[in-house]
């Protein structure tokens, strides 16, 4: 694929494209990058990242550099999908890719796309789901009228194996698999659904849900990994730190070269103005990720399925050229405030409730968000953000306090020396817990939904194993 700057002159305006562009009911494009963490891209201060489209969004965007996803990717993808935290789904875990009936059921939990749906939007969800694989949870019954991609948390980029050792590529509610690089193809089927909905004169919303940089790392012109013969769930682990960079950087640079055919997509067909772009990652990079590509998570302690900020800051970046112009926002946000805000900013009614609540006022005006505190429960552990004072609750009962206006790197515990604050914060989270469990006590240990989940933990303890190792975790939950 051609790379492409969007600093430079962009084709002609095709006099043929007809498009809406009613001010009260503006488009969206949600691109949602795979486990990158906050400087996995060089607007983020990513070492030796190009990433000159995801670059001209943020030069002329609103950069948040507080947001927060949640550790892992289906509580993540719950979260912006509900608006609310997973615990009040009944989620407290990866979505399990050994029990297809492990989802998000749209009959008790619908995705905001059936709202957007209702109100005349044309709905597309190009990519990962990792919300459930019976056809119960199929995207296309969450409310997206379009779905090309894929039901489990990644595939081989070339030969589109899942974990599972199943061709895992998806035409609506029919597996249906075709040639190509899993980036390319994502790209390739958001440039139609921008063309399709404008063709249909309706206002669209597309959600762009990429595989990068989730493993198996693979570039473009690197082999499949996974075959008929052999699915090994990874291939990083071996790799030199050269060669690691440069397969990070040619995935980066894939993912920025569909931004850029977006980008001009909409510029073509001249509903750009009236078109919101996001971007942002559903949690931070992995620990091979942080050590092979030192930086990759920022100056931030952890990774991906923990509890420090390596595992949940994450960038987010918001471009809509007609009102906003470029700054940065230090207002604490979160992935769960996304459902509310795209609903806020398509003029559409929120008719439940949510705990995510809508940033828009924020990102329009520069205000201050209103005074809330925080919560994560994930993987054997809480945590509550309480302006700058954050408390990590471990299943062990340990507790640590970080002030993060003085130690950003979660370095100094202070739990010590405020025994009173750590006591107050303790309350909350039991007490955040119980409304979202709806009265279940905290044991001393996380909750899990799936009773699968809680032996297979067990025995990774037992083996000192964590629950990111995925691989493990697949092989012996089958077991």
């Amino acid at each position: 694929m051609k790379r492409m700057n969007l600093t430079l002159p962009l084709l002609a305006i095709s006099s043929m494209a007809l498009a809406q562009n009613n001010p009260n009911q503006p488009n969206v494009v949600y691109i949602l990058a795979d486990d990158m963490g906050f400087s996995g891209i060089h607007a983020y201060g990513g070492d030796g990242i190009p990433s000159p489209n995801i670059d001209f969004l943020a030069d002329n965007g609103i950069v948040c550099t507080n947001f927060r996803a949640t550790p892992l990717s289906s509580p993540s993808r719950v979260c912006l999908m509900t608006g609310n935290y997973p615990q009040r789904i009944g989620l407290n875990h990866i979505f399990s890719e050994v029990d297809p009936m492990d989802g998000l059921d749209p009959d008790t939990h619908p995705s905001f796309a059936k709202d957007l749906q209702q109100a005349g939007y044309h709905t597309g969800l190009i990519g990962k789901w990792h919300m459930g694989q019976d056809i119960k949870f199929n995207p296309l019954n969450h409310g997206w009228d379009v779905w090309h991609g894929y039901t489990m948390g990644n595939i081989d980029f070339h030969s589109h194996y899942n974990t599972m050792h199943q061709i895992d590529w998806w035409d609506g509610k029919e597996r249906k698999d075709e040639p190509g690089y899993v980036t390319h193809l994502i790209t390739k089927y958001s440039v139609d659904f921008i063309k399709e909905s404008v063709d249909q004169q309706k206002p669209f919303f597309l959600f762009v849900s990429q595989n990068a940089v989730h493993v198996p790392m693979q570039g473009p012109n690197d082999p499949p990994l996974r075959t008929a013969e052999v699915c090994p769930y990874r291939n990083d682990q071996d790799m030199t730190d050269a060669e690691y960079k440069r397969v990070y950087r040619d995935m980066v640079e894939a993912m920025d070269d569909g931004v850029g055919e977006i980008y001009k997509t909409l510029k073509e067909l001249n509903v750009l103005d009236n078109t919101l772009i996001i971007y942002m990652s559903d949690n931070g990079g992995e620990q091979i990720a942080a050590e092979k590509y030192p930086g990759n998570n920022g100056y931030f302690r952890g990774a991906k399925g923990g509890p420090y900020e390596g595992g949940t800051r994450v960038p987010a970046i918001f471009y809509y050229p007609k009102e906003w112009g470029h700054r940065y926002s230090m207002e604490p946000m979160k992935i769960m405030d996304m459902m509310p805000t795209f609903l806020d900013f398509c003029g559409v009614k929120l008719n439940r409730k949510t705990d995510g609540v809508s940033v828009l006022n924020t990102l329009r005006t520069g205000d201050p968000m209103p005074k809330r505190k925080l919560f994560e429960a994930v993987t054997g552990f809480y945590t509550e953000l309480d302006g700058d004072w954050k408390l990590v609750w471990s299943r062990n009962d340990q507790i640590e306090l970080f002030n993060l206006f003085t130690d950003r790197n979660e370095e100094h515990n202070l739990a010590e020396m405020y025994p009173e604050k750590v006591a107050s914060m303790k309350k909350d989270i039991e007490e955040w817990w119980a409304d979202c469990t709806k009265g279940t006590r905290i044991e001393g240990r996380t909750t899990f939904n799936s009773g699968w989940v809680v032996e297979l933990m067990e025995r990774l303890q037992k083996e000192g194993k964590s629950l990111m190792d995925l691989e493990f975790f697949n092989r012996n939950a089958k077991k």
